[in-house]
Protein backbone atom coordinates (compact mmCIF):
# COMPACT_ATOMS: atom_id res chain seq x y z
CA UNK A 1 0.00 0.00 0.00
CA UNK A 2 1.34 3.41 -0.96
CA UNK A 3 1.66 6.19 1.58
CA UNK A 4 -1.48 8.36 1.83
CA UNK A 5 -1.51 11.58 -0.13
CA UNK A 6 -0.84 14.71 1.95
CA UNK A 7 -3.90 16.98 2.24
CA UNK A 8 -4.08 20.10 0.13
CA UNK A 9 -4.89 23.48 1.72
CA UNK A 10 -8.41 24.90 1.96
CA UNK A 11 -7.73 28.56 1.25
CA UNK A 12 -10.16 31.20 2.51
CA UNK A 13 -10.05 33.87 -0.19
CA UNK A 14 -12.51 36.07 1.69
CA UNK A 15 -14.79 35.17 4.59
CA UNK A 16 -17.28 32.60 3.35
CA UNK A 17 -15.39 31.62 0.17
CA UNK A 18 -13.07 28.64 0.53
CA UNK A 19 -11.00 27.18 -2.31
CA UNK A 20 -9.52 23.70 -2.22
CA UNK A 21 -6.00 23.99 -3.66
CA UNK A 22 -5.82 20.75 -5.63
CA UNK A 23 -3.23 22.23 -8.00
CA UNK A 24 -0.66 21.71 -5.21
CA UNK A 25 -0.76 17.91 -5.52
CA UNK A 26 2.55 16.35 -6.61
CA UNK A 27 0.49 14.95 -9.48
CA UNK A 28 -0.41 18.56 -10.41
CA UNK A 29 -4.22 18.31 -10.06
CA UNK A 30 -7.22 16.73 -8.33
CA UNK A 31 -6.96 13.88 -10.83
CA UNK A 32 -3.87 12.60 -9.02
CA UNK A 33 -6.29 11.23 -6.43
CA UNK A 34 -8.35 9.50 -9.11
CA UNK A 35 -5.29 8.05 -10.84
CA UNK A 36 -4.16 6.36 -7.66
CA UNK A 37 -7.67 5.17 -6.82
CA UNK A 38 -8.30 3.64 -10.25
CA UNK A 39 -5.08 1.63 -10.14
CA UNK A 40 -5.52 0.69 -6.47
CA UNK A 41 -9.00 -0.60 -7.26
CA UNK A 42 -7.77 -2.61 -10.25
CA UNK A 43 -5.04 -4.22 -8.14
CA UNK A 44 -7.40 -4.98 -5.26
CA UNK A 45 -9.84 -6.67 -7.66
CA UNK A 46 -6.93 -8.60 -9.20
CA UNK A 47 -7.58 -7.13 -12.63
CA UNK A 48 -4.00 -5.95 -12.60
CA UNK A 49 -0.74 -7.06 -11.05
CA UNK A 50 3.03 -6.77 -11.47
CA UNK A 51 4.33 -8.99 -14.25
CA UNK A 52 0.96 -9.78 -15.85
CA UNK A 53 1.79 -7.70 -18.92
CA UNK A 54 -1.42 -5.67 -18.87
CA UNK A 55 -1.20 -2.19 -20.37
CA UNK A 56 -3.28 0.52 -18.74
CA UNK A 57 -5.58 2.39 -21.12
CA UNK A 58 -7.53 5.61 -20.57
CA UNK A 59 -9.11 8.46 -22.49
CA UNK A 60 -8.29 11.81 -20.97
CA UNK A 61 -7.89 15.48 -21.71
CA UNK A 62 -4.72 15.76 -19.70
CA UNK A 63 -4.92 15.97 -15.91
CA UNK A 64 -5.79 12.33 -15.36
CA UNK A 65 -3.20 11.40 -17.95
CA UNK A 66 -0.45 13.11 -15.96
CA UNK A 67 -1.63 11.46 -12.74
CA UNK A 68 -1.83 8.03 -14.34
CA UNK A 69 1.56 8.43 -15.99
CA UNK A 70 3.15 9.21 -12.62
CA UNK A 71 1.39 6.29 -10.90
CA UNK A 72 2.16 3.84 -13.72
CA UNK A 73 5.82 4.81 -13.67
CA UNK A 74 6.10 4.27 -9.91
CA UNK A 75 4.36 0.89 -10.09
CA UNK A 76 6.03 -0.37 -13.26
CA UNK A 77 3.04 -0.46 -15.60
CA UNK A 78 2.83 0.62 -19.23
CA UNK A 79 0.18 3.21 -20.06
CA UNK A 80 -1.59 4.30 -23.24
CA UNK A 81 -3.61 7.53 -23.28
CA UNK A 82 -6.12 8.50 -25.96
CA UNK A 83 -6.60 12.25 -26.28
CA UNK A 84 -7.18 14.84 -29.00
CA UNK A 85 -5.56 17.89 -30.52
CA UNK A 86 -7.84 20.39 -28.78
CA UNK A 87 -6.44 19.62 -25.34
CA UNK A 88 -3.32 21.12 -23.78
CA UNK A 89 -0.12 20.14 -25.58
CA UNK A 90 1.83 20.77 -22.39
CA UNK A 91 -0.21 18.19 -20.46
CA UNK A 92 0.25 15.63 -23.21
CA UNK A 93 3.99 16.32 -23.26
CA UNK A 94 4.20 15.94 -19.47
CA UNK A 95 2.40 12.58 -19.63
CA UNK A 96 4.73 11.41 -22.38
CA UNK A 97 7.82 12.53 -20.45
CA UNK A 98 6.56 10.46 -17.52
CA UNK A 99 6.47 7.40 -19.78
CA UNK A 100 2.97 7.26 -21.23
CA UNK A 101 2.24 6.54 -24.88
CA UNK A 102 -0.03 9.40 -25.96
CA UNK A 103 -2.31 8.83 -28.96
CA UNK A 104 -3.92 11.82 -30.66
CA UNK A 105 -7.27 10.49 -31.81
CA UNK A 106 -7.58 13.02 -34.63
CA UNK A 107 -4.31 11.81 -36.15
CA UNK A 108 -4.36 8.08 -35.39
CA UNK A 109 -8.12 7.48 -35.59
CA UNK A 110 -9.61 10.26 -37.75
CA UNK A 111 -12.63 8.07 -38.49
CA UNK A 112 -13.70 8.19 -34.82
CA UNK A 113 -16.06 10.88 -33.61
CA UNK A 114 -14.80 10.74 -30.03
CA UNK A 115 -12.07 9.24 -27.86
CA UNK A 116 -14.27 6.44 -26.57
CA UNK A 117 -14.67 5.11 -30.12
CA UNK A 118 -10.88 5.03 -30.50
CA UNK A 119 -10.53 3.20 -27.19
CA UNK A 120 -13.02 0.56 -28.36
CA UNK A 121 -11.01 0.02 -31.54
CA UNK A 122 -7.86 -0.58 -29.49
CA UNK A 123 -9.70 -3.04 -27.27
CA UNK A 124 -11.06 -4.95 -30.30
CA UNK A 125 -7.82 -4.96 -32.26
CA UNK A 126 -5.69 -6.21 -29.36
CA UNK A 127 -7.96 -8.26 -27.10
CA UNK A 128 -6.53 -9.08 -23.70
CA UNK A 129 -3.70 -6.57 -23.93
CA UNK A 130 -5.27 -3.57 -22.19
CA UNK A 131 -6.98 -2.80 -18.92
CA UNK A 132 -9.35 0.07 -19.65
CA UNK A 133 -9.64 2.10 -16.44
CA UNK A 134 -12.65 4.08 -17.73
CA UNK A 135 -12.94 7.14 -15.50
CA UNK A 136 -16.44 7.79 -16.89
CA UNK A 137 -17.81 4.46 -15.68
CA UNK A 138 -15.56 3.43 -12.81
CA UNK A 139 -17.10 3.96 -9.37
CA UNK A 140 -13.62 4.18 -7.85
CA UNK A 141 -13.59 7.70 -9.33
CA UNK A 142 -16.26 9.30 -7.06
CA UNK A 143 -15.14 7.14 -4.14
CA UNK A 144 -11.67 8.69 -4.44
CA UNK A 145 -13.21 12.12 -3.95
CA UNK A 146 -15.50 11.03 -1.13
CA UNK A 147 -12.71 9.37 0.84
CA UNK A 148 -9.98 11.83 -0.19
CA UNK A 149 -10.98 15.31 -1.32
CA UNK A 150 -14.32 15.37 0.49
CA UNK A 151 -13.03 13.89 3.74
CA UNK A 152 -10.24 16.48 3.79
CA UNK A 153 -12.61 19.38 3.17
CA UNK A 154 -14.98 18.09 5.87
CA UNK A 155 -12.17 17.88 8.42
CA UNK A 156 -10.88 21.32 7.43
CA UNK A 157 -14.31 22.93 7.76
CA UNK A 158 -14.97 21.35 11.15
CA UNK A 159 -11.52 22.46 12.34
CA UNK A 160 -12.46 26.04 11.38
CA UNK A 161 -15.50 25.85 13.62
CA UNK A 162 -18.29 25.42 11.09
CA UNK A 163 -21.20 23.66 12.77
CA UNK A 164 -23.65 21.17 11.35
CA UNK A 165 -26.25 23.85 10.67
CA UNK A 166 -23.91 25.89 8.45
CA UNK A 167 -25.40 25.87 4.94
CA UNK A 168 -22.82 24.97 2.30
CA UNK A 169 -22.76 25.65 -1.43
CA UNK A 170 -20.40 23.37 -3.33
CA UNK A 171 -19.52 25.06 -6.63
CA UNK A 172 -17.92 23.07 -9.42
CA UNK A 173 -17.85 22.44 -13.12
CA UNK A 174 -18.69 18.91 -14.20
CA UNK A 175 -16.76 16.49 -16.39
CA UNK A 176 -17.48 13.02 -15.08
CA UNK A 177 -19.24 14.62 -12.08
CA UNK A 178 -17.16 12.46 -9.73
CA UNK A 179 -15.73 15.39 -7.75
CA UNK A 180 -19.17 16.87 -7.09
CA UNK A 181 -20.62 13.46 -6.21
CA UNK A 182 -17.83 12.34 -3.92
CA UNK A 183 -17.28 15.64 -2.11
CA UNK A 184 -20.98 16.37 -1.59
CA UNK A 185 -21.47 12.85 -0.19
CA UNK A 186 -18.68 13.39 2.31
CA UNK A 187 -19.93 16.81 3.37
CA UNK A 188 -23.47 15.52 3.89
CA UNK A 189 -22.19 13.11 6.51
CA UNK A 190 -21.93 16.15 8.84
CA UNK A 191 -23.58 19.23 7.36
CA UNK A 192 -27.36 19.24 7.24
CA UNK A 193 -27.68 21.37 4.09
CA UNK A 194 -25.30 21.04 1.15
CA UNK A 195 -26.24 22.58 -2.20
CA UNK A 196 -24.39 21.58 -5.36
CA UNK A 197 -23.98 24.41 -7.88
CA UNK A 198 -22.85 23.58 -11.41
CA UNK A 199 -20.63 25.81 -13.55
CA UNK A 200 -21.83 26.09 -17.14
CA UNK A 201 -19.22 26.84 -19.85
CA UNK A 202 -19.93 29.13 -22.79
CA UNK A 203 -21.92 27.56 -25.64
CA UNK A 204 -23.37 24.92 -23.33
CA UNK A 205 -26.76 24.28 -21.76
CA UNK A 206 -26.43 21.68 -19.02
CA UNK A 207 -30.18 21.43 -18.42
CA UNK A 208 -30.76 20.70 -22.11
CA UNK A 209 -27.73 18.35 -22.29
CA UNK A 210 -26.04 20.57 -24.89
CA UNK A 211 -22.25 20.56 -24.79
CA UNK A 212 -20.75 23.03 -27.24
CA UNK A 213 -17.19 24.03 -28.04
CA UNK A 214 -15.53 26.01 -25.25
CA UNK A 215 -12.12 26.58 -23.63
CA UNK A 216 -12.79 24.99 -20.22
CA UNK A 217 -11.00 21.67 -20.61
CA UNK A 218 -12.51 19.00 -18.39
CA UNK A 219 -15.94 20.66 -18.14
CA UNK A 220 -18.96 19.62 -20.25
CA UNK A 221 -16.90 17.20 -22.32
CA UNK A 222 -19.49 16.32 -24.94
CA UNK A 223 -21.63 14.04 -22.80
CA UNK A 224 -23.64 14.27 -19.56
CA UNK A 225 -21.68 13.88 -16.34
CA UNK A 226 -22.37 10.21 -15.51
CA UNK A 227 -21.82 10.53 -11.76
CA UNK A 228 -23.81 13.74 -11.26
CA UNK A 229 -26.70 14.33 -13.71
CA UNK A 230 -27.47 18.00 -14.25
CA UNK A 231 -31.04 17.50 -13.07
CA UNK A 232 -29.67 16.91 -9.56
CA UNK A 233 -27.92 20.29 -9.44
CA UNK A 234 -29.52 22.85 -7.14
CA UNK A 235 -28.43 25.70 -9.39
CA UNK A 236 -26.38 26.30 -12.55
CA UNK A 237 -24.16 29.37 -12.94
CA UNK A 238 -23.08 30.23 -16.51
CA UNK A 239 -19.70 31.87 -16.99
CA UNK A 240 -18.35 33.77 -19.98
CA UNK A 241 -14.84 33.78 -21.41
CA UNK A 242 -14.43 37.37 -20.19
CA UNK A 243 -15.45 36.41 -16.64
CA UNK A 244 -12.97 33.53 -16.64
CA UNK A 245 -10.20 35.89 -17.81
CA UNK A 246 -11.13 38.41 -15.10
CA UNK A 247 -11.01 35.64 -12.50
CA UNK A 248 -7.54 34.60 -13.68
CA UNK A 249 -6.28 38.16 -13.25
CA UNK A 250 -7.90 38.53 -9.84
CA UNK A 251 -6.53 35.27 -8.46
CA UNK A 252 -3.03 36.27 -9.60
CA UNK A 253 -3.21 39.90 -8.47
CA UNK A 254 -4.86 39.35 -5.07
CA UNK A 255 -3.57 35.94 -4.01
CA UNK A 256 -0.53 35.19 -6.20
CA UNK A 257 -2.31 32.08 -7.49
CA UNK A 258 -1.86 30.99 -11.11
CA UNK A 259 -4.28 28.22 -12.06
CA UNK A 260 -5.93 26.81 -15.16
CA UNK A 261 -9.10 28.01 -16.92
CA UNK A 262 -11.45 25.54 -15.22
CA UNK A 263 -10.27 26.71 -11.81
CA UNK A 264 -10.80 30.32 -12.85
CA UNK A 265 -14.30 29.42 -14.03
CA UNK A 266 -15.08 27.94 -10.62
CA UNK A 267 -13.89 31.14 -8.94
CA UNK A 268 -15.87 33.31 -11.36
CA UNK A 269 -19.00 31.28 -10.63
CA UNK A 270 -18.53 31.67 -6.88
CA UNK A 271 -18.20 35.42 -7.28
CA UNK A 272 -21.37 35.58 -9.38
CA UNK A 273 -23.22 33.36 -6.92
CA UNK A 274 -22.29 35.55 -3.94
CA UNK A 275 -23.17 38.79 -5.72
CA UNK A 276 -26.55 37.71 -7.12
CA UNK A 277 -29.88 37.06 -5.49
CA UNK A 278 -30.51 33.36 -5.93
CA UNK A 279 -33.33 31.93 -3.86
CA UNK A 280 -31.63 28.56 -3.47
CA UNK A 281 -28.63 30.08 -1.66
CA UNK A 282 -29.47 30.38 2.05
CA UNK A 283 -28.44 33.42 4.06
CA UNK A 284 -24.97 32.98 5.51
CA UNK A 285 -24.05 30.12 3.21
CA UNK A 286 -20.38 29.19 2.93
CA UNK A 287 -19.17 28.58 -0.64
CA UNK A 288 -16.61 25.85 -1.29
CA UNK A 289 -14.98 25.38 -4.68
CA UNK A 290 -11.87 23.96 -6.33
CA UNK A 291 -8.67 25.20 -7.88
CA UNK A 292 -8.11 22.08 -9.94
CA UNK A 293 -4.83 22.47 -11.79
CA UNK A 294 -1.89 24.69 -12.65
CA UNK A 295 -1.89 27.61 -15.06
CA UNK A 296 1.52 26.71 -16.46
CA UNK A 297 0.09 23.42 -17.76
CA UNK A 298 -1.74 25.31 -20.50
CA UNK A 299 -0.12 26.86 -23.54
Amino acid sequence: MLDPMPPTPLFEAIPGILLKCEFLHPGRSHKARVARALIDDAEERRYLGPGDGKVLLERTGGNLGIGLAAEARVRGYKLVLVTESGYSKIKKELAARLGATVIDRGISYPQCEDNEAAVQILLREQPGKFLYLNQFGNTANPVAHEQGTGAEILAQLIARGYGRNTPLALVSGLGTGATARGVSSALRQWFRRVLVIGVEPPNCDLKADRHGIHALQGFSVGQPAPFFPSMELDEIIPVTDAEVADAERELAAKYRIFVGPSSCANYAAVQKLRSSEIDTLPSGAVCVSFLFDRGEDYE
